[in-house]
C-alpha cells in the first residue's frame, strides 16, 4: 500500500480553487454594498469598475466556471456519500451550499441577464430602485448570508490546520463579521438615499419594462426547476444506487476493536462509523486534508483498494506506515479489521482526554536527561529507580500551573505541549516559562543527585513550536498523551543536536519570534546557533535565567 506519486489537480485542489474565487467575489461584492456607507456615488463608480471586469469575457469565464467546477463537485461529492449522517457544521455547510443557487439564480437573472438581453443597467440605482418598488430589499440582504457563511466555514475547514491562518484567526473572525455586516448597513445607506419622490419617479424609467418582466421571470422559473431537478437527480441516484446494492446483497463487515458494522460495499470506513454510531475523530470532516480519522489495517490489507492522489498526499506528509489509511477515502472491497489511531474525546476510554485530536500549531517542551545511560551503569537498580521518578516528578511539577499536556514519555525523557486550546503565541510563552521553571527544578534535583549519589546528572531541554497532533491512544496510559507530527519531528533533531554538541538548553527561532522573543538574551551570553539540526534555526543558550522577567510573568 505504498502511495502513489501525486499527478495533475486533484478535484480537492478544484473545489478549493473555485470555491476560493466564488468567495472572494463575494467579498468584493458586499465591500462594495460597505462603499455606501460613504456615499452612493463613490459605490457606484466601485460597481462600475467591478463590472467592467466580471462582464467581459475573462471575467465571465472565470465566473461562471467556478460556479459551475464548484456546484458539480458538490453533487459529485453528495452523490458519492454514502451516507448523510455528518458532523453539524458539515450538515450546515452542505443545506447553504445547496440553497445559494437558488437566491442566487433570481437576482443573476434580474441584473446580469436583463443587462445582456434588454441593456438595462446593473448600477445600484436601478437595483435598488426596483427593489425598493417591489419591496424585496429584505430579500437582497437575505441574499448575502448563505453564500457568505458557506464561505467562512469551508475556508475554515480548508485552512485549519495551516500556521498562517490559526495567527490570523482573531483577525479573519472580525473580518467575517463585520464584512457582511458593513454590507447590509451601506445598502441601507443607499436605499435610504434613493427614497425620495423625485429619484422615485426617475427610477420607473430604469425599471424593468413591461416586455422584459415576463421573459425574466419565465427564464428564472426555467432555470429554477433545471437546478431543483438536477438535485433531485443526484438524490434518487444516491437511493437508487442504495436500493440495488442492497438487492444484489453486496456488502462488507467492518470490524472495529469493539464492534462491527455491515455496510453496502462502497462505503467509505468513515462513513461506516458515522452511520453506526463508532466514534471516530475527522476534524476535517472527511476530506483527506487532516489525518485524523486514519486507522491501521489490523486484517484485510488485500480488500483495501491503492490510496488515491489526494490521500497519497496526506499519508506521505505524516509519514504513515505502509498499514495506515484515512478512514475517509479508504473504501474496502471485502471484510476488513481496522482500528482508529486517535481516540475522540468523551469516549470513555481515557479520562484525561479533553479535545479531540487536531493538527494545529503546538509549542514543545522536550526534557531529556543526557547522561541517564552512564549513570545508571553505577547505580542499582532502586537507585536509577528513585531517581527517574524524581526526575518526572520535578518536570511535572514546575509545569503544573502552565497548562502542559504530558506525552511521549521514556525513561529519559518527557515531552509537554502547550497550546492545546489557546493560540501559538501565547503556547510560545507559556512553553518558554514553563523552561524556566524545569531548568530551575532540575538544578535542584542535580545538586540532590551530586550530594546523594556522587554523580551529577546533566540535563538538557530543546523548546521549539511547529504543526502536530496531540491525542490519547488505544492501550495508552491514562493521564499521558501521544503527539506526532512534523514539529515533534523537528524537536527530536534539537535533541540528537544537544547530545552531540552537550548544548544545555536550545530554543528554534519560531518559537522565539512567536514568543515575541527575539531580542531576549542571558545577561552577558551570547547565543549561538546550533548545527547539525533538522530543523534549519535554532540556537542555544546556558541559560532561562531572566525571560520570566522579560515576558512579563
Amino acid at each position: 500500500m505504498e502511495p502513489s506519486a501525486r499527478t495533475g489537480l486533484s478535484r480537492r485542489d478544484l473545489r478549493l480553487a473555485s470555491g476560493l474565487l466564488l468567495f472572494g467575489y463575494i467579498a468584493l461584492h458586499l465591500a462594495n454594498h460597505a462603499l455606501g456607507l460613504v456615499s452612493l456615488d463613490v459605490a457606484e463608480r466601485a460597481l462600475a469598475i467591478a463590472a467592467a471586469f466580471w462582464h467581459g469575457g475573462f471575467g465571465s469565464v472565470l465566473l461562471y466556471g467556478a460556479f459551475a467546477i464548484h456546484l458539480a463537485l458538490a453533487f459529485d461529492a453528495i452523490y458519492a456519500r454514502r451516507t448523510l449522517r455528518m458532523a453539524p457544521a458539515d450538515l450546515v455547510r452542505v443545506f447553504l451550499g445547496l440553497g445559494i443557487p437558488t437566491l442566487l439564480i433570481g437576482h443573476a437573472v434580474g441584473t446580469r441577464l436583463a443587462w445582456q438581453i434588454y441593456g438595462e443597467s446593473t448600477a445600484y440605482s436601478r437595483v435598488i430602485g426596483s427593489l425598493l418598488a417591489a419591496d424585496g430589499q429584505g430579500r437582497q440582504l437575505a441574499l448575502l448570508v448563505p453564500g457568505w457563511l458557506h464561505g467562512c466555514i469551508g475556508v475554515h475547514f480548508a485552512l485549519v490546520r495551516r500556521p498562517t491562518y490559526q495567527r490570523l484567526r482573531p483577525v479573519l473572525f472580525a473580518l467575517a463579521l463585520l464584512l457582511p455586516v458593513l454590507g447590509a448597513l451601506g445598502f441601507l445607506a443607499m436605499a435610504r438615499e434613493l427614497q425620495t419622490a423625485a429619484v422615485m419617479h426617475a427610477l420607473s424609467a430604469v425599471t424593468p419594462t413591461r416586455a422584459s418582466q415576463p421573459v425574466l421571470a419565465s427564464v428564472r422559473q426555467a432555470v429554477l426547476g433545471v437546478y431543483a431537478g438536477a438535485c433531485a437527480l443526484v438524490f434518487v441516484s444516491r437511493w437508487g444506487r442504495s436500493w440495488q446494492e442492497r438487492r444484489a446483497g453486496s456488502t462488507v463487515r467492518i470490524r472495529y476493536p469493539e464492534r462491527s458494522a455491515v455496510v453496502p460495499r462502497g462505503w467509505s470506513v468513515l462513513e461506516a462509523s458515522r452511520s453506526h454510531h463508532v466514534p471516530h475523530v475527522a476534524a476535517c470532516g472527511g476530506r483527506a486534508r487532516c489525518s485524523t480519522c486514519r486507522v491501521r489495517i489490523v486484517d484485510g490489507d488485500a480488500h483495501c483498494p491503492a490510496p488515491g492522489d489526494m490521500e497519497s498526499a496526506t499519508l506521505r506528509r505524516i509519514h504513515a506506515a505502509p498499514d495506515v489509511r484515512l478512514a475517509c477515502q479508504l473504501r474496502p472491497t471485502g471484510d476488513v479489521a481496522v482500528i482508529p489511531v486517535l481516540a475522540p474525546a468523551g469516549t470513555g476510554r481515557h479520562p484525561a482526554a479533553s479535545a479531540p485530536a487536531v493538527e494545529k500549531a503546538l509549542a514543545f517542551a522536550c526534557v531529556r536527561w543526557n547522561n541517564f545511560h552512564a549513570l545508571s551503569q553505577t547505580m542499582l537498580a532502586q537507585d536509577e529507580v528513585f531517581l527517574v521518578a524524581r526526575f518526572r516528578r520535578s518536570v511535572e511539577s514546575a509545569t503544573h500551573a502552565r497548562k502542559a499536556a504530558i506525552c511521549n514519555i521514556t525513561g529519559d525523557s518527557v515531552t509537554l505541549a502547550f497550546g492545546v486550546a489557546g493560540r501559538p503565541d501565547q503556547a510560545c510563552r507559556e512553553a518558554l516559562l514553563a523552561a524556566r521553571a524545569i531548568e530551575q527544578a532540575l538544578d535542584t534535583l542535580a545538586d540532590v543527585c551530586a550530594r546523594q549519589f556522587g554523580a551529577r546528572p546533566e540535563f538538557g531541554i530543546c523548546v521549539h513550536v511547529g504543526i502536530a497532533a496531540l491525542s490519547d491512544v488505544d492501550g495508552a496510559v491514562p493521564h499521558q498523551r501521544v503527539a506526532a507530527g512534523p514539529a515533534v519531528r523537528e524537536t527530536q533533531g534539537l535533541q540528537q543536536a544537544v547530545l552531540r554538541q552537550e548544548e544545555k538548553i536550545v530554543l528554534s527561532t519560531d518559537l522565539l519570534r512567536h514568543a515575541g522573543a527575539e531580542a531576549w538574551m542571558p545577561g552577558g551570553v551570547e547565543a549561538r546557533r546550533v548545527e547539525g539540526s533538522t530543523h534549519p534555526a535554532a540556537m542555544a543558550v546556558p541559560s532561562l535565567q531572566g525571560i520570566d522577567r522579560y515576558l512579563g510573568a
